[in-house]
């Protein structure tokens, strides 16, 4: 998490180094308006398409979705929320074989579902078994009006010194 923040900072730093205070704050200035102001039009079209979910999530759905044709599913309750995944072919970054998924925590051992509240894909094959959607465990961070409303203000063109 760190590393990202970080990089974000360089991305937006880049080439403002080396400069006066004043001209420093007013280059990110001007650069997280304009950012806000692209970012913003691209989630309106989106939310204006019909897009319920951000595309990076949607990416993110897509690929983990690739592996759960390699996976047994054992249920273990009858609620359908306790489930044991066997890894029948190596999955990419996987390092065991058997995933417990606990739908109704919100929990799988690999770890990537905590982290970043997508499901993975052995949540997925979990959901796919148990004939649950997806789309209940996913956090609303993900969600177009949530990306909306994070780009909804608006930055103020900033005037003259002597004004």
């Amino acid at each position: 998490m760190t590393t990202n923040i970080s990089e974000c900072i360089n991305a937006v730093m880049k080439g403002c180094r080396n400069l006066p205070i004043m001209a420093l704050v007013k280059s990110i200035y001007f650069r997280l308006g304009e950012l806000f102001a692209r970012k913003g039009s691209e989630a309106l079209a989106q939310l204006q398409v019909g897009a319920k979910f951000s595309q990076a999530l949607m990416k993110a759905i897509e690929f983990n979705s690739k592996h759960i044709n390699t996976m047994n599913v054992y249920q273990f309750d009858r609620s359908r929320t306790n489930f044991t995944i066997k890894e029948l072919a190596a999955v990419p970054g996987s390092k065991q074989q058997n995933y417990q998924v606990l739908l109704d925590e919100d929990k799988c051992d690999c770890g990537y579902f905590q982290a970043l509240h997508i499901p993975c894909h052995h949540m997925l094959a979990a959901c796919s078994h148990a004939r649950l959607d997806w789309k209940r465990f996913v956090h609303p961070v993900y969600r177009m009006e949530s990306v909306f409303n994070v780009y909804k203000s608006e930055f103020r063109p900033i005037g003259h010194e002597d004004d």
